[in-house]
């Protein structure tokens, strides 16, 4: 693009009698696209408008949904049709298909179309006088295995600062902290845990201190760990924390994390930090709004508009195994630093939902303070109905799979809690895209049955199951009985688990700390797309849920937090409630939307 101006200092003046050149007509177009440009920059932003879905056809081929997006030079990206390819014939494949992480970008791109002759004899081809006479307004995909810098891509770094806690063998722990708080107010602290082809469980713990800043629980310091139980090659974790500031006035404050408090544990191996963490937080009584407004429009003009060309739209992350023949996605994330645009209309909704949610807190606020003084009768329960649950596994075969050869799946949670469960295993054909039958679940040993009786494609193995039942998890196996060329095999899952009638208890203690959180507090999906929500509880050991959706007809929610969206459009509401602590809970909001 010639034209990488925001503004013009000037615009054609028409007369009777003007003599028109190139010039001028070439005025006239900067002049209309530097002001819609400029328009676009500092009104809207940048990010996607809509559409744009990223779809895996199958383990080589994505398809790009029609869209729209607004670059960050205010320039409009158009997808008019679905774009089907291979990941392998994208841009910047082979430079970065050994690095195990791609990111799919998109970006503005011109190209001149449609030639014709050349009155005045320029841009001579083959002794003939021709010029193009369109450029083509588009985009171009590439691939690139460097991560963006999510503090450059939005604004939220007026409100929060982005710093590297630890960042090493593929494990990455960052820290989002607000800059300012006010006095008596809660200060949030959000952990970003990132890993990347790490296959070892992976924990981590340390402690967060400030000189005017204690916990909820009214101590000195805030103790924040984690510890896998469903353990992946690739995971992306977002947590907040919270502490409440001291009724202090305008003062400069900082959040220390001592380094012999911090300890990561990949596997066996365990790490620490070098040094203390330390990040400045402002203790202001101004609100923090206005402080955000002065900080924006404090912001210098050409520091706004100026240093885009390295920043591009994120529609997608792609996990790839390679060799030296071929590769295949392994797993892939949509959308991965949420560069939205969102439309009035939907700001407004977003409001709206606020505005219902605070009112629903108030009355139950209120409805509870009521209760207060009537006495609690706890009853026997009586004997409840055995759980059972049920999933979907794929074990990766990789390639050129072995008879004889044993696969594993990764450790994950069946959600039925600590204790002993049994488990059923089937080997799934409904949900591989290897085979051509659908509905066929294989139980034991698939050779039982010839070819004449029914047809089977899928590999014969044997499956076996190991349940942890301190953590609450399986780990499932398959043992390859034939040669395949599957890359993977889905096994079937039920886990079940004998009710236990609970004692009834004398003391029912209601920790005030405790807070049930869900992430994504909001999401948007089209109808019968599926979403997966987790719920953490904070203040207590027990992290144990329960969910359920609001009100029937709404789409339905398993035991490990995946929705599936109804046919019918609307905004729906998703509960989930602390196990242990029946009172907490909290609600999460789903647009189901065809136009995304």
């Amino acid at each position: 693009m010639k034209n990488k101006q925001y503004y013009s200092g000037e615009r054609n003046n028409y007369f009777f009698g003007k003599l028109m050149t190139v010039r001028d007509f070439e005025t006239e177009q900067e002049y209309f696209n530097s002001k819609r440009r400029l328009g676009n920059k500092m009104l809207n932003g940048a990010g996607i408008v809509s559409g744009l879905d990223v779809i895996l056809v199958d383990n080589k081929t994505f398809s790009l949904e029609t869209g729209m997006a607004l670059d960050y030079m205010g320039r409009d990206i158009v997808v008019s049709e679905p774009y089907v390819r291979r990941l392998n014939v994208i841009k910047g494949f082979e430079e970065n298909k050994d690095k195990g992480t791609l990111y799919l970008c998109i970006k503005y791109a011109e190209e001149p179309k449609e030639t014709t002759f050349s009155v005045a004899g320029s841009g001579k081809s083959n002794g003939v006088s021709e010029e193009y006479n369109r450029i083509a307004e588009g985009y171009e995909l590439f691939l690139t295995s460097e991560k963006p810098k999510e503090e450059e891509l939005k604004i939220d770094s007026l409100v929060f600062d982005s710093k590297k806690l630890y960042d090493a063998g593929g494990v990455k722990i960052s820290l989002e902290i607000s800059r300012y708080v006010n006095p008596s107010k809660l200060l949030k602290i959000s952990v970003i845990f990132e890993k990347e082809n790490v296959e070892a469980p992976v924990g981590y713990s340390f402690d967060v201190n400030g000189e005017f800043f204690k916990s909820l629980s009214g101590e000195d310091s805030l103790n924040i760990s984690f510890q896998e139980t469903e353990i992946s090659t690739y995971k992306t974790m977002r947590k907040d924390y919270f502490m409440r500031c001291d009724a202090i006035t305008d003062a400069m404050a900082k959040i220390i994390i001592p380094k012999d408090s911090f300890k990561v544990k990949v596997g066996s191996d365990e790490m620490t930090l070098e040094e203390d963490f330390e990040q400045p937080v402002t203790i202001s009584s101004t609100p923090i709004r206005d402080i955000i407004i002065n900080d924006y429009y404090g912001k210098n003009f050409s520091e706004i508009i100026e240093k885009v060309d390295n920043k591009y739209i994120c529609l997608a992350k792609f996990h790839i195994v390679t060799n030296q023949l071929t590769y295949f996605i392994e797993s892939y994330e949509k959308h991965p630093f949420k560069q939205y645009l969102y439309s009035n209309e939907l700001l407004s909704l977003l409001q709206t939902l606020g505005e219902d949610s605070e009112k629903h807190e108030a009355v139950a606020a209120k409805t509870e303070e009521k209760e207060e003084s009537v006495p609690q009768v706890v009853e026997m329960p009586e004997p409840k109905i055995d759980n059972i649950v049920t999933g979907i596994e794929r074990i990766n075969l990789g390639f050129n799979p072995k008879p004889g050869k044993s696969y594993f799946s990764y450790e994950f949670v069946h959600g039925l809690g600590e204790g002993n469960v049994g488990i059923v295993t089937a080997i799934d054909n409904s949900s591989n895209y290897m085979t051509d039958e659908k509905g066929l679940l294989v139980f034991g040993n698939k050779s039982i049955f010839t070819k004449d009786e029914i047809s089977i494609s899928s590999p014969d193995a044997e499956v076996a199951a190991v349940v942890n039942s301190k953590k609450g998890t399986v780990r499932l196996g398959v043992r390859l009985k034939e040669k395949t060329t599957a890359q993977a095999i889905d096994v079937r899952w039920w886990a079940f688990k004998p009710a236990e009638i609970e004692e009834p208890q004398e003391d029912l203690v209601i920790d005030e700390n405790v807070r049930v959180v869900i992430t994504p507090n909001t999401a948007r999906v089209k109808p019968l797309e599926q979403i997966r929500f987790e719920a953490h509880i904070e203040g207590a050991i027990s992290q144990e849920v329960r969910w359920a959706m609001a009100e029937n007809n709404t789409g339905t929610i398993d035991n490990n937090g995946l929705y599936t969206a109804p046919s019918k459009e609307g905004v729906y509401e998703i509960k989930a409630y602390s196990v242990k602590f029946e009172n907490k809970s909290d609600s999460a909001y789903v647009v189901v939307s065809s136009a995304t």
